[in-house]
């Protein structure tokens, strides 16, 4: 095992020693529930930075790799692009008259189903194109 694997052994063994120790005490009323939420807030911005760092670094580490990744961050940007740029403006309002979504919101929304709907079909799309290629090979 390297140093790094080590290190984070060891601090993953220790966040999850003072979680299992704050749920104890939030279980015996020692501590209150303000203290474990905050908690659980330390713990999602560690492993969103987590998530962050640790491509990039990755990234840096392998260029070529790196170029893949980012075309396919590119094409996911295009795609949600398209999505957007075909999405429709209509403002929805129920029978009372109110306003459920704005021109914007309902703009937004209507883009990510498109590209939802895009992605979907390009999955399913591959799946059955590599099923047929495996076929004729």
């Amino acid at each position: 095992m390297d140093n790094n694997s080590k290190l984070f052994s060891i601090i993953l063994m220790v966040l999850l020693g003072l979680s299992a120790l704050l749920s104890l005490l939030f279980m015996f009323d020692v501590v209150s529930e303000g203290l474990l939420i905050m908690w659980c807030y330390i713990l999602i911005a560690i492993a969103g930075i987590t998530a962050i760092v640790f491509p990039i670094i990755a990234m840096a580490q392998n260029p070529k790799g790196a170029k893949n990744a980012l075309i396919g961050v590119g094409v996911l940007i295009l795609i949600c692009a398209i999505g957007y740029f075909m999405s429709g403006t209509e403002v929805h309002t129920n029978v009372e008259g109110d306003v459920l979504a704005d021109a914007a919101t309902s703009k937004k929304s209507e883009a990510g189903l498109i590209a939802f709907y895009i992605l979907g079909a390009v999955a399913i799309g591959s799946i059955i194109f590599a099923e047929v290629n495996k076929m004729f090979k």
